[in-house]
């Protein structure tokens, strides 16, 4: 308060306290002052005014960007933490963001903090998509390890024992999930590898419940179901590959049309796991090793009858006419009924079956038919 504003305060006082004591001892009306500041018009009288501080205010829309950007701040924060990573430094600079946006009191301030709050938020974007995708590739690998070790398949033909679930482990799956996390530099790319961790966990997670499944393969089963509902497949027609099983089920509308053994991939060339669909179909076809004779992967050129392609890396539902047996332990070195070489273990990541079934199912899907293998 000023100078002259003080002396206006003192003159309100007593002309307030003169009023009382002229009302009450002569009964004259109360006059009243209550000028903080007076001026003198043309006629040299005098009128009161009264002199507001006034509060101010933040644009509402400008409110609501800083509020909406704080919010996102601390979801971004929450993810990182979920999943493992340090965000000390982050919640260190949301509270000095926060504090920034409330004790501002200009629209241009205000701008100017949600401007640096803006840059805070898009900065922790990435190491938060990186932390994520590290600890779910983790969780994969760990569930594999963990499976396989209390899980074993003991294979009399060579008298050896084989982890079960291999498919998702570093030679399958896991190792394509790796490579995907470690080559991610973009947000778009964390976002592809977090989608498919999370689709090779949630095929893992059915592969473990139907492992204690004792319907027989050529039956319904309750986790290809689920499966299906999961991946809001229920309406289409859908190829399921239980690895573990060595079984195909074919299903249209939710409601299983067909079933088939077969054999999937060895252990050192695994089929992965995942939700593809049919990219091309080929009747007839020759596939072609395309390594050299002195590699254990070489084949002769091979004519196939039906082909069904489902991944561009080579991956195929085919038949494999040189082999006469299909189902569990054919995946793992054996004695093949027909004595071929060729057949006495599992396939180099296809799944195999027998001609007259490659050749049914051939005619029952079409492009972008969906392929569920877990």
């Amino acid at each position: 308060m000023n100078y002259r504003q003080e002396q206006n305060q003192s003159v309100i006082r007593s002309t307030h306290h003169l009023s009382a004591l002229l009302f009450s001892s002569l009964g004259l009306c109360l006059l009243l002052l209550s000028a903080c500041a007076s001026t003198t018009t043309s006629t040299g009288t005098t009128s009161s005014t009264t002199t507001l501080i006034s509060t101010a205010t933040i644009n509402v829309t400008l409110k609501n960007q800083g509020d909406t950007q704080l919010q996102a701040f601390q979801q971004w924060i929450s993810l990182m933490k979920q999943y493992g990573g340090d965000v000390t430094s982050y919640q260190q600079q949301y509270n000095i963001d926060q504090q920034a946006l409330q004790h501002v009191r200009t629209d241009t301030t205000y701008q100017a903090a949600l401007t640096t709050l803006t840059i805070h938020v898009q900065a922790i974007q990435l190491p938060a998509m990186k932390t994520e995708s590290q600890n779910l590739l983790q969780q994969l690998q760990q569930q594999a390890a963990n499976w396989g070790q209390q899980h074993q398949y003991h294979n009399t033909f060579d008298n050896t024992n084989y982890p079960l679930g291999y498919e998702y482990g570093p030679n399958g799956i896991g190792s394509w999930a790796k490579d995907e996390v470690n080559s991610a530099q973009k947000m778009a790319d964390y976002e592809q590898a977090i989608e498919d961790i999370n689709m090779y966990l949630t095929n893992f997670q059915a592969m473990t419940t139907n492992s204690s499944d004792t319907t027989p393969y050529n039956k319904q089963h309750q986790a290809d179901i689920q499966l299906m509902q999961h991946y809001g497949k229920m309406n289409n027609k859908v190829i399921i590959v239980s690895l573990e099983e060595q079984a195909v089920r074919v299903y249209d509308s939710g409601k299983l049309v067909n079933a088939f053994l077969a054999t999937t991939g060895r252990p050192d060339r695994p089929s992965i796991p995942g939700v593809w669909w049919v990219e091309g179909k080929q009747s007839p076809t020759v596939f072609k090793a395309g390594v050299p004779p002195s590699s254990p992967y070489y084949y002769p050129d091979t004519p196939i009858n039906y082909a069904i392609q489902y991944h561009s890396q080579g991956y195929f539902i085919h038949d494999s006419w040189w082999r006469a047996d299909y189902g569990p332990g054919t995946n793992y070195p054996h004695a093949d009924s027909s004595g071929d070489p060729f057949s006495a273990q599992g396939s180099h990541g296809c799944v195999n079956l027998s001609k007259a079934n490659a050749g049914w199912l051939y005619g029952f899907v079409k492009l972008y038919t969906s392929i569920i293998i877990y």
